[in-house]
């Protein structure tokens, strides 16, 4: 069953909790064909007989002989740990989808903790281990001291190089028409056994072949595996570093920890690089940017919803979130990009009293995570709103560097607008217009009220039935209130917070904020502080 193909678990996970005389603990996967088989390893190097339980078989054993499992007995799980603590055999015994027997509406659910306990109590010398399956960690409050946690991490490329020999041994497919490279199996990582046997196989159903071409097959089938969590989703990006505006430092910082993924620079004793945390006004490319360094390094770029982590049953939370992780480290090199982080680490500074702390549990692991992280998973988050963010966020050691990504200068306003106009075929028009007049025209204004400007101009030159023009776009910039008058007051606090704790990821002096002469539109929910007089604000040193 297993051959040594799972030889880390084996050797650094389940060996030294056997070997310690640990009678209870609980193995968590999805794949039980790896868990039979990483069992059956074991109990064969330990000289002890492996049994199985399941709701649908009950008992079995494993049969050395015939490499199958025999029928033992009907009996159900509370008489069964009976048995097995009655037995005088050096044994395993696998408990299979033993959350469901932990469910809170399970009648005998207060039975079978008190049997667990019992099975926790057997002595070491009588050589016995009930193994507790279970697809996500389910540990009682009355056996968190007594029953140790394992995880099975996700296939590594020689494992699914086992299930891609398999699945071709199954099909018809001549020599010709197969061809195994680290290429094809590195497409199926972040699956499953299961879902990797599934992908290779409807790749031969419909391309009848499964060679290097179908490594495109093969990732649209993980994307839609992965999008199915619901907190993960596998972006293609199609944003080149071209299409980025200014943040001249941001890019060359990132260029030059692309090559830090190299084994050249592990030979030279570079860590793989951590993250970055892009602070700043919205609409000014940090979002962009995740897209663009991932197709620059030619990486996977997964994108983590923290808000989808959360769900409404005991331990799905934690479970969500220890699931998008295990993808992320499985698809490694990977950049794993969290777009306005603060969203999801709402709560998690609060007394947790209105969740039960399930907020700051969950958060707690995802910084624990990046603080020790061994993979080479590179965190790529932004943030709108600093105040949000917990200070244990933004110390060292979490990211590599914090930059603030400020409004575009007039220098920078005119390489967006060109960049734009050249991604609706009209680089020509992009020569003729006079940019440097646009570009002055439209202080405060983000990459995307510029980019929003040129979409409304290309629509009035529809409507007029001619083709693009200059006074198109300065219309649409006159007729635009830009962010930077709506959040004045925000942006220069974050000005201010940057300047001391952040690196800038612009070249360019920063720009003074238009002065507002008019009124500032308010919503309802705003409401106005009777004793701060109107159009005091703070100096932008």
């Amino acid at each position: 069953m297993s051959d040594g193909r799972d030889l880390d678990f084996d050797e650094e996970i389940l060996r030294p909790v056997l070997e310690s005389g640990a009678s209870l603990c609980q193995l968590v996967s999805h794949e039980w064909e790896r868990v039979d088989g990483a069992l059956i390893t074991a109990a064969l190097r330990m000289n002890r007989t492996f049994y199985k339980w399941s709701g649908a078989l009950r008992l079995q054993r494993w049969n050395n002989t015939t490499s199958q499992f025999d029928v033992v007995d009907e009996m159900m799980p509370v008489e069964l740990m009976e048995w097995f603590r009655e037995l005088e055999e050096s044994s395993l015994l696998l408990m299979e989808d033993g959350h469901l027997l932990l469910d809170p509406n399970n009648a005998d659910r207060a039975f079978i903790i008190w049997w667990l306990r019992e099975m926790a109590r057997i002595p070491k010398h009588q050589q016995k281990c009930l193994v507790f399956g279970s697809v996500h960690p389910t540990v009682p409050v009355e056996l968190d001291k007594e029953m140790p946690l394992l995880h099975l991490s996700l296939p590594r490329r020689e494992t699914l190089g086992i299930i891609f020999d398999h699945v071709v041994s199954e099909s018809n497919l001549q020599p010709h028409q197969i061809e195994k490279n680290e290429a094809l199996l590195d497409a199926a990582l972040g699956l499953t056994i299961m879902e990797a046997r599934l992908a290779f196989g409807k790749a031969i159903a419909v391309r009848q072949r499964l060679t290097s071409t179908e490594i495109d097959f093969i990732i649209g089938e993980k994307e839609r595996i992965i999008r199915q969590s619901g907190v993960l989703e596998y972006f293609h990006p199609k944003t080149g570093w071209d299409d980025v505006g200014g943040l001249g430092p941001l890019k060359r910082w990132l260029k030059n920890r692309g090559r830090a993924f190299s084994s050249h620079a592990k030979a030279f004793g570079l860590e793989p690089p951590r993250g970055a945390l892009l602070l700043g006004v919205p609409g000014c490319g940090k979002s962009l940017t995740a897209k663009a360094v991932a197709g620059l390094w030619r990486f996977p770029l997964l994108r983590f919803d923290l808000g989808r982590v959360f769900g409404g049953i005991v331990g799905e939370s934690e479970a969500n979130m220890r699931k998008a992780l295990e993808v992320a480290e499985a698809i490694s090199p990977c950049i794993l990009w969290i777009d306005e982080i603060e969203k999801g680490m709402a709560g998690s500074q609060g007394s947790g009293s209105l969740d039960s702390g399930v907020t700051a549990r969950v958060m707690g692991t995802f910084l624990t995570w990046m603080q020790e992280k061994q993979d080479p998973v590179f965190v790529f988050a932004t943030s709108n709103n600093i105040s949000q963010l917990p200070p244990e966020m933004l110390r060292k050691g979490r990211f590599d560097e914090i930059f603030f990504v400020d409004l575009p200068a007039q220098k920078t306003r005119e390489e967006i607008l060109r960049i734009h106009l050249e991604k609706k075929e009209r680089a020509d028009l992009a020569d003729v217009f006079d940019l440097e007049a646009l570009a002055r025209a439209s202080p405060g204004f983000s990459g995307a009220e510029l980019e929003e400007a040129v979409k409304d101009a290309l629509f009035q030159a529809f409507d007029a039935g001619r083709e693009l023009e200059q006074q198109d776009i300065a219309s649409s910039l006159e007729a635009t209130y830009p962010l930077s008058k709506t959040m004045r007051e925000n942006i220069l606090e974050m000005r201010k917070w940057a300047k001391f704790r952040a690196r800038l990821a612009s070249d360019d002096a920063t720009e003074t904020l238009p002065e507002i002469t008019e009124e500032v539109p308010r919503l309802a929910t705003e409401r106005r502080n009777l004793f701060v007089k109107e159009g005091q604000h703070t100096n932008e040193g």
